[in-house]
């Protein structure tokens, strides 16, 4: 176990063997808490961000962190909660006709593009993962809906990277086939990776080492790291680098710039929360999602007792205005941090992994190549 993994573990003790690590209980509630919260926030600050910079990002001073009385639901969040409400109901491998099933009944407002083609398609008796195919939902080859939606599968799946993929990859391909897929895939390594170092390069090391050898994504990473390495006090350079390069989709919802952006708020936010959220914002395009998912993997290593005051002490409250069916209309996001953890310990109990002491005794190179 290296000192970086000790650290960023908070209750980390020693390991019983070279080749696995201890995450206590505690700490990896704390993590998922953390990065729910952060989640929230970076989503609703973000929300009247999302396609007003394209050709230029915005001025500095032009993000304002927002702590509401409540969070609304969004399509950052309400999609992964009717997914961990599935896993609860169904156990933690659904089908995707039970998954299909828990879509009709709860998820029909505020989701777009490609997702809501896949909605649609439901009720025309198509069941996932055909709901994605190019023919029936063309949007969902290029639109970035599935990345925004998933990353709630590396939280279940802690030091379990190869685990964090495969699950991502299944619920991805409820609404897109294309590149969005292998993002998703690539963020829940991330923030699988993420419960046990707080090193941004580290981490990306890793997930890039676990892509195939001629992956799209594994491509996008390399070329903001060097744009990074290139322009390493100018964000803004290297967001004119994106967009030359990445800029390809037909909206500005598109899977490969705004995975790129990204990245490139990851690198340049060098682990700060505000900083990272706020580069993340001022990039443009869909910026909430970025915002959110940047967010999200920090929350994942600072922890909730990590966050930045303004996060850590905003609201707990989570209101579900646009979820239907018998889902409740006010949840927690404490409440949600801790269900996400109980499905966590099942696929990490299911994957091999044993409580130690009250800590998970996780493998050290699962999943990961290179």
């Amino acid at each position: 176990m290296t000192v970086a993994a000790c650290l960023v573990v908070s209750a980390c003790t020693s390991s019983p063997s070279d080749d696995t690590r201890l995450l206590t209980a505690e700490a990896y509630a704390d993590k998922v808490h953390g990065s729910w919260q952060a989640t929230m926030f970076a989503n609703f600050s973000g929300l009247d961000l999302q396609g007003i910079w394209l050709e230029e990002p915005g001025p500095d001073g032009a993000v304002e962190l927002l702590t509401p009385a409540e969070w609304s639901t969004d399509d950052d969040t309400h999609v992964e909660y009717v997914h961990l409400h599935a896993m609860e109901v169904h156990g933690v491998d659904p089908s995707y006709e039970q998954l299909r099933d828990e879509w009709v009944a709860h998820l029909n407002n505020d989701i777009w593009v490609a997702t809501r083609n896949a909605r649609d398609l439901m009720d025309e008796g198509i069941v996932p993962p055909e709901t994605s195919d190019p023919e029936l939902n063309p949007e969902g080859v290029w639109s970035m809906d599935a990345q925004l939606e998933t990353e709630m599968f590396g939280l279940i799946a802690p030091g379990l990277p190869e685990v964090a993929r495969e699950r991502a990859t299944f619920f991805a391909r409820i609404s897109n086939s294309g590149l969005a897929v292998d993002v998703s895939a690539f963020y829940a390594h991330l923030y699988a990776e993420a419960f046990i170092e707080s090193d941004i390069e580290w981490l990306l090391d890793r997930a890039v080492a676990a892509e195939p050898a001629d992956s799209r994504v594994a491509e996008i990473v390399d070329n903001v790291r060097t744009w990074h390495l290139q322009n390493p006090d100018d964000w803004r350079a290297t967001r004119a680098e994106i967009a030359a390069n990445h800029d390809v989709d037909p909206e500005w919802w598109g899977s490969e710039v705004n995975f790129a952006v990204t990245i490139m708020a990851l690198l340049y936010g060098e682990g700060n929360m505000i900083d990272t959220i706020t580069i993340a914002g001022l990039a443009g395009w869909d910026a909430d999602n970025n915002m959110t998912t940047a967010a999200g993997l920090l929350g994942v290593i600072d922890g909730f007792d990590g966050l930045p005051e303004l996060i850590r002490t905003s609201t707990d409250i989570y209101f579900n205005e646009d979820l239907t069916g018998d889902l409740p209309r006010e949840d927690s996001v404490s409440g949600i941090a801790q269900r996400t953890a109980r499905i966590g310990e099942q696929i990490m109990f299911k994957s091999g992994v044993r409580l130690r002491n009250d800590a998970y005794e996780l493998p050290l190179d699962a999943g990961v190549s290179g």
